[in-house]
């Protein structure tokens, strides 16, 4: 397991920072460069390597990864620089030169300058977005988004297969009054809201074993400030009736509710269990250290760029849809 002095060493930072910075420490003050080499860092330190390609460097081959968040947004989402970090170390066991676009104003633009044999949508876009990304490039893989017409390839999770498997853990250590504090994802330009599907799972699990409870289920966004806010929410409005666990959609909101929970002197796991999801690396220096599913997220990367290869290398024609595998990982929280 890598130290945070490891960290600091990689990131050319002090230990002190890396440990505010991964403890999300809200009086800190590092610019968010900081905070993306720090993140970078300790999800390239957790990275297993695969065997080295030994590749010509003729005819070299280059990829776009489009990403649907801006260097900000993704900051505040680790999830997402670990599965484009997962894509970058297979470019670069592959021989294949790659640029990260980020979505902004010049995204179309960004994307014309160079020639490129393939593209990576990490994340989801509005439909005009995709028609265009489809209009300048035939080899086209989906990374986290799922699509269930076969017209491109995709890898990505099963967040409701893992949320049952959560709730029946927590079912069968006694749980019965089970919160859930989650997010939606929101298309750019569009500003679409999904239902997620982690949500919408929780809801039928806990319907069926007759336990849901309207009060302790809260919805904003995939963020350590939401999770804050909506946990405190949910503590104030049933103190006379507390959950005895949360289940957060994703790790940065457990943060943000591991917080508001401590704030108002109750004990984790003692008298709130907390689980979520992700397991990024950071995740075990938190304090106490977080329950979670751990998503392959690196390898569903490296998957996503696999495939992308074996379109660029026209080696198959139908169009595949893979699932990466997901493990629950026991900490202190529950």
């Amino acid at each position: 397991m890598p130290t945070i002095r490891d960290i600091a060493k990689l990131a050319s930072v002090s230990p002190a920072t890396v440990s505010r910075v991964l403890n999300n420490d809200p009086s800190i003050n590092v610019t968010s460069k900081t905070k993306k080499k720090i993140f970078e860092a300790a999800e390239q330190l957790s990275y297993t390597k695969h065997k080295h390609s030994r590749s010509s460097r003729q005819n070299q081959k280059r990829i776009a990864i489009v990403h649907w968040y801006t260097v900000e947004q993704e900051i505040d989402d680790p999830y997402f620089i670990s599965i484009r970090m997962g894509i970058q170390h297979e470019c670069q066991e592959a021989n294949v030169l790659f640029d990260v676009v980020y979505n902004d104003d010049n995204l179309r633009k960004n994307l014309t300058t160079k020639k490129y044999h393939g593209i990576i949508v990490l994340g989801r876009f509005c439909a005009e977005t995709l028609d265009f990304i489809e209009s300048i490039n035939d080899n086209i893989v989906f990374a986290h988004t799922k699509d269930t017409s076969f017209k491109f390839d995709s890898v990505h999770t099963d967040f409701r297969s893992m949320t049952r498997d959560v709730l029946e853990y927590l079912y069968s250590k006694g749980h019965k009054k089970i919160g859930y504090i989650g997010g939606r994802e929101v298309t750019p330009l569009t500003n679409e809201e999904h239902l997620d599907p982690r949500e919408l799972e929780f809801q039928e699990v806990m319907y069926r074993h007759e336990l849901f409870n309207s009060s302790y289920f809260k919805i904003g966004h995939y963020s350590i400030k939401s999770g804050y806010n909506l946990t405190k929410e949910l503590l104030e409005k049933n103190y006379e009736n507390l959950p005895t666990a949360i289940f957060c959609g994703n790790d940065s909101i457990a943060i943000g509710a591991t917080r508001a929970i401590q704030e108002k002197n109750y004990k984790i796991p003692d008298d709130i269990a907390i689980f979520s999801v992700n397991d990024i690396p950071t995740l075990q220096y938190t304090s106490p250290s977080l329950s979670t599913v751990k998503i392959y997220s690196e390898f569903l990367g490296v998957m996503a760029m696999k495939l992308l290869n074996e379109q660029m290398n026209h080696e198959r024609e139908l169009k595949v849809s893979i699932v990466v595998p997901y493990e629950l990982v026991f900490r202190e929280s529950a």
